[in-house]
């Protein structure tokens, strides 16, 4: 009966013989129908009378659960490990030289997340390494820059129909763990004793899109990327009158990308999902998106030198004119990206970009390296 529903969908997995624990209901599909008539019978006394009766009629459409659900003891462990102690230090700056690194489409919460927190800790953990190095070779950059280049979290609804099927974290969840990586990331990074400085952009998996459209529900500067920097950015606000270490945020409202000027070199960082331009490969489409931006804003962006971009999960790089693409390798878990794998074969190895950026160089940039 309908009384027996309410909100619990318990009765319809019963009805159809099916344990609820491997089955779920698509969207809003259960229809519970009444149908009602009358209908004339034969009473005891021989007389004929009309009785009412009813029938009940229910459908749904249902899919199997392909996907294991992260259990709560697991991202329990993840946050607890995540809670280390900053030790600062005080090495001396010898270049003017920014070491920055590049944290992107991790996108947390979609298959095997956990290889994508361990793909994320292992860069920058590396990455913090690999500027110990410099430091012990006298070189120590002048100052960390961690660029957060977007998709850090998989979603949930509305940008793509498999979303809700095949997340291993809900959306809240996928939330609170991005904002304990950068959390512990930065924390990582104090430990070093250099100047801190962070950028974040807005992403396509951070929108939050309106139903059956990939449009943004409000505005473009609405993004789960750049919502998750700026909890980042009050936390450490808060607790730099507390002896923790100061940050520059350079954080996206809106716009695709930003710019950040580190040691001396103006640098755009964007996901690169908005920009688009034509050519036969990603990075000639890319090159080509560029060309159109310095001509569009050739005030503002006529003199960049360094332009990095995310989106399409691996690594490449593309001189011209003066300037230099480089392309993000993902830390999202290897060949997790089902929908690329299956249509072309195309995968990429995880790992994170990390470079030196300044004027030591001609080119601006050196020491390049992916962890």
């Amino acid at each position: 009966m309908l009384e027996d529903i309410g909100t619990d969908w318990t009765p319809i997995f019963r009805k159809f013989n099916l344990d609820p624990e491997h089955f779920e209901i698509i969207d809003d599909t259960v229809s519970i129908r009444l149908s009602q008539w009358q209908q004339s019978k034969r009473t005891d006394n021989g007389d004929r009378d009309v009785i009412d009766l009813q029938a009940w009629k229910y459908s749904a459409r249902f899919k199997r659960i392909s996907t294991e659900r992260v259990p709560e003891s697991v991202v329990a462990e993840w946050r607890d490990s995540l809670r280390t102690v900053v030790r600062p230090a005080t090495p001396g700056l010898k270049y003017p030289n920014t070491y920055v690194m590049f944290i992107a489409d991790p996108q947390l919460g979609k298959k095997n997340t956990g290889q994508a927190v361990e793909n994320w800790k292992r860069g920058v953990t590396g990455h913090c390494d690999a500027i110990r190095t410099l430091i012990m070779q006298n070189r120590s950059p002048s100052a960390v820059h961690v660029a957060w280049m977007g998709d850090e979290t998989e979603g949930v609804c509305n940008n793509y129909g498999n979303q809700p099927h095949t997340v291993e974290l809900n959306l809240s969840k996928q939330l609170e763990l991005d904002f304990d990586l950068r959390v512990w990331t930065l924390k990582q990074v104090a430990e070093l004793g250099l100047p801190i400085s962070a950028s974040s952009v807005i992403s396509n998996h951070g929108e939050w899109s309106r139903n059956g459209s990939k449009e943004p529900v409000t505005s473009q500067g609405d993004n789960a990327s750049t919502h998750i920097a700026r909890q980042v950015q009050k936390l450490f606000s808060e607790t730099e009158a507390f002896g923790g270490p100061h940050i520059d945020w350079t954080i996206g409202d809106g716009d695709p990308a930003v710019l950040v000027n580190l040691s001396g070199v103006d640098c755009y960082f964007s996901h690169g999902y908005i920009e688009k331009g034509k050519g036969g490969s990603t990075e000639i489409r890319t090159k080509s998106a560029i060309e159109r931006q310095i001509l569009g804003r050739t005030d503002t962006l006529g003199n960049v030198p360094l332009w990095f971009m995310a989106h399409y999960h691996h690594f490449y790089t593309n001189e011209f004119e003066g300037r230099t693409l480089f392309g993000m390798p993902a830390l999202e878990a290897e060949r997790s990206s089902e929908y690329m794998l299956n249509q072309y074969g195309v995968w990429s190895k995880p790992g994170m970009l990390g470079m030196l950026v300044g004027e030591h160089t001609e080119r601006r940039w050196s020491d390049l390296s992916v962890l």
